[in-house]
């Protein structure tokens, strides 16, 4: 059912428990070192590079077609093909389809090809029309490894391993994300988890690839939290016989008071010296604010990370659902969902409209295990349309009203959106499937006309912005309204009915305060607010009276 963009940011170093897939520069010496990338794994015919026998080793040349563009795209037949026969092939991003690169490339008699990035990040491939005839192993790696590396490639200097490294090396050890402890959520209101008692088990499982057996293996635990470590933990050493693997186990990470990002990292220690070190490290992080999520959380703008996209695979609309179900979630309101959208190649975005949902899941049942979805129905939305392109970026939409959440009832806090073209945020690079598997509780849903999950691994990146409740009744809200909406310069609201102190709050699209003032209010007067140094986009407005009443309204300011 899944379809995996083929435009995409954030994509990690693909590590399975199968097998430890990478690309590797062997040589030269200078640029030894594994490099970020994905990997063709779904095109039908593309060898499987968990299999140790599916790896290659080759020096690589840039494969060139007929146009006139010396680092060639690929998109007709190589016409140096004595060069590129039984090497790496390559190519660069563009134009054509991932697909027909790597046939021409197969064509010319390449035994792999490397797809260099013209976007930034690796991005996950799709084949398209051609995908299915390929049989050879095919990568992409980033704009900034193509840079580095183009002028040795050239000189034929660069040498490559792509595939499985087991028992390549003497001494190799792994950890990825199949194998370490993670905490039940990526986010969660640090009202609820200090409620609760919030604690994270910890400890990883590591994998021994090298061909030799390796003694006195341990791991560290630690989290920060504003730049201060809050846990430091090292396990009990153990062996781990060569192909084998070995649990370490942690004391469980708890806190008293939940409150910012917590980063965490464990670490293999070995008095060996690791031949592939890269995978010796897994980081995870927790965040403790307003938001609710799965997915990894952006340290730089504390918002959940939409690490790949996705869509159906017969592209028709369909929206991705996380599931949200706590016995104290009467504490909290829903203001809005986060989530992240994409076009296939790098098409804009800008125009585009998604929409967040908030639905009450209302069938009965115990768990993961047993869950039915014969009744699941609508309480909520918001909608978002795109004023610039902001493609892959986490963008927040406001519901229409904030929505008082219960205790103990099923939610699931979604993005939709109505164009077949859209591909939708998901996690990649933490696996629940341990967690869901223990817990017999939901991740995630999806529905394109019926409810469902691709798989247990997988996540969607969408997430909710959870507001602590105050005591406030229905009745003290206040409807109020700006015109003209949608404004270029002003706004003015009229106030009848009210009077006394206010305080006035604007949030953007994102969910971010930019701008906050104190006003007075006269019984029957109107308030005037200049927007004419806002940004194109949509913005909520909160006001809260000194009476204790209150109100939200949206503004559109276009330019």
């Amino acid at each position: 059912m899944k379809n995996t963009l083929l435009f995409i940011g954030l994509v990690a170093a693909v590590s399975t428990s199968q097998a430890q897939v990478t690309t590797y520069v062997t040589q030269p010496a200078e640029f030894e070192g594994a490099l970020d990338f994905t990997w063709a794994d779904n095109w039908g015919m593309t060898p499987d590079l968990n299999l140790p026998e599916n790896s290659i080793t080759a020096f690589v040349v840039i494969g060139r077609d007929a146009t006139e563009d010396q680092d060639s795209l690929g998109c007709e037949a190589l016409v140096n093909a004595a060069e590129v026969s039984g090497k790496i092939a390559a190519i660069y991003r563009g134009t054509c389809e991932f697909g027909l690169k790597a046939l021409n490339a197969q064509n010319a008699g390449a035994i792999g090809v490397v797809i260099i990035n013209n976007q930034g990040a690796p991005a996950a491939m799709g084949g398209g029309a051609n995908g299915a005839e390929v049989t050879i192993p095919v990568v992409m790696i980033s704009t900034d490894a193509g840079t580095m590396l183009h002028d040795e490639i050239v000189a034929g200097n660069v040498e490559m391993l792509i595939g499985s490294v087991m028992g390549v090396y003497e001494f190799n050890l792994n950890t990825a994300s199949k194998q370490a402890m993670i905490p039940q959520y990526s986010a969660l209101p640090g009202a609820l988890a200090t409620a609760i008692g919030f604690s994270s088990a910890m400890g990883t499982w590591v994998k021994n690839f090298g061909y030799a057996d390796q003694s006195d293996v341990s791991v560290t635990g630690t989290v920060t939290n504003g730049g201060n470590t809050v846990y430091d933990e090292t396990s009990g050493t153990a062996s781990v016989i060569s192909g084998d693997s070995a649990f370490f186990a942690l004391p469980d990470f708890t806190q008293g008071n939940y409150d910012g990002l917590y980063e965490a990292t464990y670490t293999i220690n070995s008095p060996n010296e690791d031949a592939f070190p890269t995978d010796n490290v897994f980081t995870w992080n927790y965040l403790a604010s307003d938001v609710f999520a799965y997915a990894r959380i952006d340290p730089t703008n504390l918002l959940p990370i939409g690490e790949q996209h996705v869509r159906t695979a017969d592209g028709i609309t369909f929206q991705t659902c996380s599931y949200f179900s706590h016995p104290n979630a009467s504490m909290f309101t829903v203001e809005g969902i986060y989530t992240s959208g994409a076009k296939s190649g790098g098409v804009t975005m800008q125009d585009e409209y998604l929409e967040g949902r908030l639905f009450e899941w209302l069938d009965v049942f115990t768990g993961w295990s047993d869950a039915t979805t014969n009744d699941i129905i609508m309480l909520a939305s918001g909608e978002y349309v795109y004023d610039s392109d902001l493609s892959q970026e986490t963008i927040y939409i406001p519901l229409q009203e904030p929505y008082e959440l219960e205790d103990n009832k099923k939610y699931l806090f979604c993005s939709f959106s109505p164009s077949a073209d859209v591909f939708l945020g998901f996690g990649e690079s933490l696996n629940y499937e341990r967690l869901q598997a223990d817990l017999d509780e939901p991740i995630y849903l999806m529905t394109d006309g019926t409810w469902g999950s691709f798989s247990n691994a997988d996540h969607c990146a969408v997430g909710a912005k959870l507001t602590q409740m105050v005591g406030v009744d229905e009745h003290d809200r206040v409807e109020l309204k700006a015109f003209p909406n949608p404004t270029s310069t002003s706004i003015q609201i009229p106030m009848i009915g009210l009077s006394g102190k206010a305080t006035l709050q604007i949030y953007n699209a994102l969910g971010e305060n930019v701008g906050e003032r104190s006003v007075a209010v006269g019984d029957r007067g109107i308030m005037t607010v200049d927007m004419s140094g806002m940004s194109a986009g949509t913005y909520v407005f909160h006001m809260e009276f000194e009476n204790g009443k209150r109100s939200d309204f949206r503004v559109v300011v276009s330019k």
